[in-house]
């Protein structure tokens, strides 16, 4: 396992940006998948060291003079290796955390319908909204968008959010409520509870 020699990258600095990744992989390569496989698993050593390349690939206009490219890509591969492994580690500690939390009981058959009629419910009052009031609704309940990221969606103001969002709850209430109202006079639809 004898890194190439520096004198080889003379021939890798020449031509094209691909002809000279293309040398600098072959050159080095080997030597890099050896430094991420003493340090992981053989899988995981693979993909680090395709990680490494795909950084050095979008580097290569940064590259250093040609004496340092091997350390250079040492030096990323220092980093994706760290990276992968408190990744791995960030992943394990939640593992064990979830594995310690106590699993909810299932909720019984009554419940489940009487939750799917009202997600129901909801959604039909939703569709009877404008479409300024469900968009603002859907970015803020299901992509969970703060308002100032909404106001960059919808390219108006945070205040401007505020309003239209809080009209919105208003008006999908009232509709859910004319819903349930209708529902109670007309007994339930379709079986259900």
């Amino acid at each position: 396992m004898d890194p190439a020699p520096v004198e080889a990258w003379d021939e890798v600095d020449s031509g094209s940006d691909d002809e000279t990744f293309d040398r600098l992989y072959r050159l080095h390569h080997h030597a890099i998948l050896a430094y991420c496989r003493r340090r992981m698993n053989a899988a995981d050593a693979q993909d680090a060291a395709a990680e490494v390349f795909l950084v050095a690939w979008r580097r290569m206009e940064n590259r250093p003079d040609d004496d340092q490219i091997r350390a250079w890509l040492y030096g990323i591969a220092y980093r994706v290796v760290g990276h992968q492994w408190r990744g791995r580690h960030r992943r394990r500690r939640l593992h064990l955390r979830l594995v310690g939390v106590a699993q909810p009981a299932p909720p019984a058959p009554e419940a489940v319908a009487v939750r799917r009629s009202e997600d129901r419910r909801v959604l039909d009052a939703a569709a009877r909204l404008r479409p300024g009031d469900q968009e603002i609704l859907r970015l803020a309940g299901w992509e969970q968008l703060p308002h100032r990221e909404i106001a960059v969606v919808l390219g108006i103001s945070p205040a401007a959010v505020d309003q239209r969002f809080h009209r919105a709850k208003k008006r999908l209430a009232r509709e859910y409520d004319r819903l349930s109202t209708a529902d109670d006079a007309t007994g339930p639809r379709g079986g259900e509870l």
